[in-house]
């Protein structure tokens, strides 16, 4: 596949299928790939906890658990949509102090989860990239094993890609491009 139909065609897929099983090779070979294209710097701020297809249910109860405390509907509708996955990726960002590197470590880990998605769609694998607001909940950034100087940066979700994913998406980014006068 070359690198332009990736770019054109990727697409976040939210279709979830219980059955489906992901080739955690492929997903392991992604998330090192990712890291090989230049980034801001080549500061490689982040890093990746992988839960696969077997440890989806735990997952989703611990942090359900966290994130809708009081909300057994909401702990269920995750469990469910969760453990239809193939698996899932969390993304984790070194956090610095100072602003500027502050920013270029989101800049280098934005980056790095374009390689990651474009990667894992040329792999086979579909995915939606999600950052749910309790991310930012401590218990919820503990489950994933997040340290005080970083950040959750969001959720990766692992799918079969749709049978229509060669179908050009429609795109918002019209106009993008000017000249400076």
């Amino acid at each position: 596949m070359e690198l332009q139909h990736a770019i054109k065609y990727r697409r976040s897929i939210k279709k979830f299928d219980r059955n489906m099983h992901i080739d955690e090779d492929a997903v392991r070979e992604a998330v090192v790939e990712a890291a090989n294209a230049p980034n801001h710097g080549m500061r490689e701020p982040w890093r990746v906890v992988y839960v696969p297809k077997h440890k989806l249910g735990e997952m989703s109860r611990e942090v359900s658990r966290y994130a809708f405390p009081r909300e057994k509907d909401k702990q269920q509708s995750h469990y469910d949509a969760v453990t239809n996955l193939g698996g899932f990726l969390a993304i984790i960002m070194k956090c610095d102090a100072r602003q500027r590197e502050e920013n270029e470590n989101y800049l280098a880990v934005g980056a790095y989860a374009q390689n990651l998605l474009l990667l894992l769609y040329e792999k086979g694998i579909g995915t939606c990239w999600k950052t749910p607001t309790y991310i930012f909940h401590p218990k919820v950034r503990n489950v994933f094993g997040v340290l005080p100087d970083e950040r959750l940066i969001g959720f990766i979700y692992l799918t079969d890609l749709e049978d229509d994913n060669d179908k050009e998406p429609k795109r918002k980014n019209k106009g993008i491009y000017t000249e400076y006068i």
